[in-house]
């Protein structure tokens, strides 16, 4: 009777038949599942608790305590001028490109919560906010994958310097709709011991979710492991899909520019983990996901820059069975993400007309 009543709903039918073939998927490979879900275990409890939950703590108890007020007064020209955001964005984006992807994202919902700011200003600050850490880009990408912090350090800032572009950008874009918040003295603020404890129980849950997302998709990822033979396809699917499997595949099929893009795109998986910290901020996800692809060539340009200043030779230290990226490397996928660049900026614009 379902079947009958929902067959001319066609995006029922689709999704009722990706059900069914993930179920039989899961049967199939349950042995890949497993063993994907536990190396999504293992990132969890080896890189992202230890990198994540303290800045996602501290993130909260800088907008719970009013301390974002107070360390936004002396930049708040800056930020107010350059990003069209009110003074308290100023410590949340130095948060987001020194505590990694949901970092920003997260403290956005806080300063709205708090009603330090409005939700336009958290929308458009939540669209660009989105970094991966120091711990993500130069320990493991750096260090694990290369054996050489230079190049995590070139990653981190060049992601960095394409976090602070699209911020601009979005200023420019937005200009004529920019509302920014004077209602700061209206802010409700928690005393210390309530602000730490009500932090700590926040980043509690806000990691669990972000956990709950790695290892779904990395039981994912250990399907799509098995499914596909060819390790470039295998790449490009893994790391569209997740960040953390994604780098380290790519790494063995393109040059460090690609890794550099994977780690500014950021994967599906992050992005779900962003959607869910940002709680009642519902942003536009077509226009996310081009800031984020936008935000992905950005680090991969400033990364190929980067890697032509500081390297003399073709390719970089590498460890294990991972192969050195080279650093002049290129391929049709250089006109593929040049191409997807430019239909980025056209969504953007059209969206901008529309609105």
């Amino acid at each position: 009777m379902f079947i009958k009543a929902n067959f001319h709903k066609p995006a029922a039918v689709v999704l009722s038949a990706g059900i069914i073939i993930v179920c039989i998927m899961l049967l199939v490979f349950s042995k890949e599942c497993a063993n994907g879900a536990l190396s999504g275990i293992e990132m969890c409890l080896n890189v992202l608790i230890p990198s994540l939950f303290p800045f996602m703590a501290v993130s909260s108890f800088i907008v719970k305590s009013g301390i974002a007020d107070l360390l936004g007064k002396p930049f708040g020209k800056i930020t107010k001028t350059v990003f069209g955001l009110s003074p308290c964005f100023a410590p949340i984006l130095l948060l987001s490109v020194t505590g990694g992807y949901p970092i920003g994202a997260k403290s956005c919902n806080e300063v709205y919560k708090s009603g330090t700011a409005n939700i336009d200003e958290c929308k458009r600050a939540g669209v660009f906010m989105v970094c991966a850490g120091p711990g993500f880009l130069i320990s493991f990408i750096g260090m694990s994958i290369y054996n050489d912090k230079k190049i995590g350090t070139i990653m981190l800032c060049s992601q960095i310097l394409s976090v602070l572009i699209t911020g601009i950008a979005n200023r420019i874009i937005n200009r004529g709709k920019i509302t920014v918040s004077t209602k700061t003295n209206k802010t409700i603020k928690m005393n210390f011991t309530k602000s730490v404890v009500e932090s700590v129980y926040d980043a509690s849950k806000g990691m669990f979710s972000i956990c709950s997302f790695v290892i779904a998709f990395s039981a994912l990822t250990g399907i799509i492991s098995a499914l596909i033979t060819d390790d470039f396809a295998k790449a490009m699917i893994i790391a569209t899909f997740e960040v953390c499997a994604g780098v380290k595949a790519v790494s063995a099929e393109l040059p460090v520019w690609a890794v550099a893009f994977v780690a500014g795109f950021g994967g599906i998986c992050v992005h779900f983990q962003i959607f869910s910290v940002l709680g009642n901020l519902k942003i536009n996800k077509i226009i996310f996901f081009c800031y984020r692809i936008i935000q992905g060539i950005l680090t991969a340009a400033f990364t190929y820059i980067g890697m032509l200043i500081f390297y003399d030779t073709k390719s970089v230290f590498s460890v294990g069975t991972v192969s050195g990226g080279s650093v002049y490397g290129g391929t049709a996928l250089s006109g593929i993400v040049l191409t997807a660049l430019m239909v980025c900026f056209l969504c953007l614009l059209k969206n901008y007309r529309n609105n």
